[in-house]
């Protein structure tokens, strides 16, 4: 459900350009985000996939007046399913998709209310319409997978975890500022759930200031925890490196990743 300040608002995806059509200021915002081109080899990784996860046949279901079968993604290791998918029987689009955390409970959902299909979408449907300006948005560009080059221009003695949930491999990172902090970003994935490792050596601890904090150990250090909605984020020092960890995992499973950092 959309906040009624966006309302009207839309966005349309061409290949790895995005047009962000926002109505109450008259402008449409356009941006290339590259990773809308590479979803199998970096979101959802299908090698990796494959190895991690069983697809399992469910009951057929009708979304948007159309029939559509059902496929369970289950992790192997711990029988959870993860993602729930409803194809279109004729052109086995995606239309919906059911994301499960680890308590079983959906964390997100997409779900096609209508749906027409046409013939080649004209030219003019990416024009500026009359009384809209047109503006140049953020682009993104795709995470380096040069892991050891990344740790090497970090600029400090990077740490990674020892340990990682049974499936998961390390897949991808940047190197950003935060606030003028320079921060390393370590992406680690089973195919389907992530989780990111951020660390700096300036002090920078991440702001919890919006969030109801917990305090926890890993092993003999402090730490703190907060959870939004399925996401979990643990952040501790170790006196040099300031370190964060986001993921929809377990307290437990994230505490023992960190304890091996």
């Amino acid at each position: 459900m959309a906040p009624e300040s966006l309302y009207g608002d839309s966005i349309i995806s061409r290949g790895t350009m995005e047009y962000d059509v926002d109505m109450h200021r008259n402008r449409i915002v356009v941006a290339r985000n590259d990773a809308l081109d590479d979803q199998v080899a970096f979101d959802d990784n299908f090698g990796l996939l494959l190895r991690n996860y069983n697809a399992v046949l469910a009951p057929d279901t009708s979304v948007a007046g159309r029939r559509a079968f059902q496929v369970l993604l289950v992790n192997k290791y711990t029988g959870e399913t993860v993602i729930r998918l409803s194809l279109d029987s004729e052109t086995k689009l995606v239309l919906a998709r059911d994301r499960f955390g680890a308590t079983g409970t959906v964390t997100s959902q997409m779900r096609f209310e209508q749906i027409r299909f046409t013939s080649a979408i004209a030219e003019q449907t990416f024009d500026v319409p009359a009384g809209f300006k047109q503006v140049h948005g953020t682009d993104e560009g795709l995470p380096s997978n040069d892991l050891k080059g990344l740790v090497k221009a970090a600029g400090f003695r990077a740490l990674g975890p020892k340990y990682l949930p049974e499936g998961f491999l390390p897949i991808a990172g940047d190197l950003h500022n935060v606030k003028d902090v320079r921060t390393l970003h370590l992406l680690y994935s089973d195919g389907l759930r992530t989780v990111s490792l951020f660390e700096n050596a300036r002090g920078a601890a991440v702001d919890l200031s919006r969030y109801t904090v917990h305090a926890t150990k890993l092993q003999s250090r402090d730490a703190q925890y907060v959870r939004d909605g399925p996401t979990t984020l643990l952040t501790w020092t170790d006196g040099n490196l300031h370190f964060a960890l986001v993921g929809e995992l377990t307290l437990t499973e994230l505490t023992r990743i960190g304890s091996s950092v």
